[in-house]
């Protein structure tokens, strides 16, 4: 039998499967009493023929509506975040086509606090289905423990809490991307001493920033292949040039002989920006995330290399996902749904297209 759906009808499905279509419509719109066994084999025709039920017009009939909410900080033009939001727009539309609206509920990423109060926020908007990035492990597990007794469906986007029962992940794999960030940055021989720049948020310091396991992943790949290696490490703020040109400054004093520079946020430029202020076209410098400044810092050759993912995809990837869980009640073939990391130098950085692969 083809995949045309016009063609497949809940009687086929039922035949296949030998069951009644009662039985078979209860399992496709998840509603009454149904035994696993009969669920099994209901799902695995539906999988096999391609059958998809007509459930957006019933949805359309019904005018019911659904609402997933999506969890991510705050932003300022130009910043990482902006890309997510970029992909959360890009999948209104289709959702809307279901009857499933979308909303966005942000806080302030330096703010353990913020992060808590928009947990609750998001818990008494009552969602059917929610979208968030875990910055903050224990607080994060706590909601998704909620969203788990409510039988609210969650996916993660950024990065992800091994364990937990998330429907999906759309992301880079964080730890092999600092792997890689390593090797990139050590590729000459002879490397004694290498800069990590990180971002200061004061006593907020999120458990489980996924700037944690890309360190890890570079920490690894030195110490199988540059033991000898020492990492010295300093912290600047996302919002204060001032601050940040006088510890680098001091940076630089006190580390004459560096001349490798990782950061594993998305504040490369941040570094670029002090390099060309300062005259220092001599160092190498790896950086993540396709942010304006950061291209800019590549173009001009105080970047080496810019390890970038496909943001506005991944997002929009994982509010599908979500949109087939609560439409045709099927889960992602993969939990884990890791995409590419692409490299980026000044010899390809004009010539580099995000194409949205929806």
């Amino acid at each position: 039998m083809g995949n045309d759906d016009k063609k497949i009808t809940i009687k086929d499905v039922a035949r296949l499967a030998g069951l009644s279509k009662g039985t078979v419509d209860r399992v496709v719109h998840n509603r009454g009493e149904v035994s696993e066994e009969s669920k099994r084999r209901v799902l695995e025709v539906i999988q096999q023929i391609g059958y998809k039920p007509n459930i957006y017009a019933s949805l359309l009939a019904s005018k019911k509506h659904y609402t997933l909410l999506c969890l991510i900080p705050r932003f300022r033009p130009g910043e990482y975040w902006e890309l997510v939001y970029t992909g959360i727009g890009r999948a209104v539309e289709k959702a809307r086509s279901y009857n499933i609206g979308i909303d966005v509920i942000s806080y302030d990423q330096f703010d353990r606090e913020s992060f808590r109060r928009a947990a609750r926020q998001l818990l008494e908007g009552n969602p059917q289905a929610v979208m968030l990035a875990p910055i903050y492990r224990d607080d994060t597990l706590a909601l998704t423990a909620e969203l788990a007794a409510r039988g609210v469906p969650y996916v993660y986007i950024d990065s992800r809490l091994e364990g937990s029962g998330y429907l999906a992940y759309f992301g880079m794999p964080m730890y092999q991307s600092g792997y890689l960030a390593a090797s990139l940055l050590t590729e000459q021989p002879g490397i004694g001493e290498i800069a990590n720049f990180r971002i200061d948020r004061g006593g907020a310091q999120p458990q489980d920033n996924p700037t944690r396991k890309r360190r890890e992943g570079f920490m690894a790949y030195l110490a199988e292949n540059l033991p000898e290696c020492r990492v010295f490490e300093d912290f600047i703020r996302p919002y204060d040039p001032e601050y940040n040109l006088r510890v680098l400054d001091e940076f630089f004093e006190k580390h004459p002989r560096v001349r490798h520079i990782v950061t594993f946020n998305s504040r490369v430029h941040l570094i670029s920006e002090y390099l060309e202020k300062r005259g220092l076209g001599d160092r190498i410098v790896v950086g993540f995330d396709k942010l304006a400044g950061n291209l800019e810092g590549v173009r001009k050759g105080y970047v080496k290399y810019l390890i970038t993912q496909r943001t506005e995809t991944q997002v929009y990837r994982g509010i599908n996902a979500i949109i087939e869980h609560m439409v045709f009640h099927t889960a992602p073939a993969e939990q884990d749904n890791f995409m590419s990391m692409d490299i980026l130098t000044r010899y390809n950085v004009d010539y580099y297209s995000d194409i949205y692969e929806f």
